[in-house]
């Protein structure tokens, strides 16, 4: 996440524990939106020490709307796409306690937020004008929620929980609310899950633990819409504090950061068992200094992959029959003071990267051929 692995996992971030009894509890000072350009429009809980190690989650794009958390000040906040790729800020709203990562269903008008430091997790409908509003109070996970997935055909979230080593999942009900209904050990004491992501075809779910240095897979029981409990496989070929997880979106290729070793590394996944199977030689092509967030766009021709230590975004572009990556010449562009989620738009024509120190979203545009050019960024 930055610096060296003892200054990371370590680290401090001056965000904010809410003087308020709501976001103590995890529910967030208010359930009302603001539809304000002006970032303070609303307050959600005063700054505070809390120790904060995992990366911030990418910005989320359905509908013609931007959303991402703002984990310095406790909101989720949103923006109009406009038809150029810029950002137009239109509205925020309380989250939990420092929340790290939103996701949301592709057929229904939902969103969930993971709420690293009250160890909760948020739902919120989505308008027709883009606004979200709160659906109640947060739901328990366990401790450290860091990153979120959505199943959108059986209608299920999966959570990792970074300082539990556990994945938590939900379903979720008619009406958008989240009941929690399984908690699973993952990758042993300590292991730090960081990341999970769903194979398209929604049968297997994938988990990176950052400080035990393995991806573990795990097979979806399709009857009872459950995780089987012991994985398919866990494999540590190359993985050196893995963070971010890249599905591909036709073909059956996983890729993931790897912050120690600054690579990203490729594997194919088994469509029948879930196993993976290492790509390319060697398996794991270089980055920038402290990869962390990685996507593939639509096409599935190019992989983005955020230097957060280096401030710049690699490129590459992806072989569709092997699966294999190819550096861009020149690779890296730059971004923001310390990128880490990023996202390619539902038509494949921008990029939106969050930097985390500078509390913006660097945008870019795709040109022919995968290479970015920069259009502009917006604060958070």
């Amino acid at each position: 996440m930055y610096l060296s692995m003892t200054q990371q996992r370590s680290r401090l971030l001056v965000s904010g524990v809410s003087a308020c009894l709501l976001v103590a509890i995890g529910a967030g000072c208010s359930t009302n939106n603001s539809s304000s350009n002006d970032s303070s429009a609303i307050s959600c809980g005063g700054p505070a020490s809390v120790a904060f190690v995992t990366p911030q989650g990418p910005p989320v794009i359905t509908g013609g709307f931007a959303y991402a958390v703002k984990t310095s000040s406790h909101k989720v906040v949103w923006y109009r796409v406009e038809s150029s790729g810029a950002l137009t800020s239109i509205g925020e709203i309380c989250a939990g306690s420092q929340p790290t990562f939103i996701a949301a269903h592709s057929t229904r008008k939902l969103a969930y937020v993971t709420n690293y430091s009250s160890n909760t997790v948020s739902a919120y409908t989505i308008g027709t004008d883009g606004a979200l509003a709160s659906l109640g109070s947060p739901v328990p996970a366990g401790a450290g929620p860091a990153s979120i997935t959505v199943d959108s055909i059986r209608n299920l979230v999966y959570v990792v929980n970074f300082d539990s080593d556990s994945v938590s999942v939900y379903e979720i009900e008619s009406n958008g609310t989240l009941t929690r209904v399984q908690d699973l050990q993952t990758g042993g004491s300590g292991s730090g899950p960081v990341a999970i992501a769903l194979d398209t075809t929604g049968n297997f779910v994938y988990v990176s633990h950052f400080k035990v240095d393995t991806l573990s897979a795990y097979k979806v029981n399709t009857a009872t819409r459950r995780l089987e409990t012991a994985p398919i496989a866990t494999y540590n070929q190359g993985i050196r504090g893995s963070n971010a997880i890249a599905i591909h979106p036709t073909q059956p290729f996983i890729y993931f950061t790897n912050e120690d070793n600054a690579t990203v590394s490729a594997f194919r996944i088994n469509a029948t068992t879930g196993e993976l199977t290492l790509i390319g030689s060697p398996f794991s092509i270089s980055t920038g200094a402290g990869p962390e967030g990685a996507a593939v766009d639509p096409s599935g021709n190019f992989l983005y992959v955020t230097d957060g230590q280096g401030n710049t975004v690699s490129m590459y572009t992806i072989n569709t029959g092997t699966g294999a990556l190819t550096p861009r010449s020149p690779r890296t562009i730059g971004a923001g003071n310390d990128p880490e989620g990023i996202t390619v738009d539902p038509t494949g024509k921008f990029v939106y990267a969050v930097n985390r120190n500078s509390r913006d979203i660097s945008i870019y545009t795709i040109n022919p051929g995968g290479a970015l050019a920069f259009l502009s960024s917006v604060p958070l």
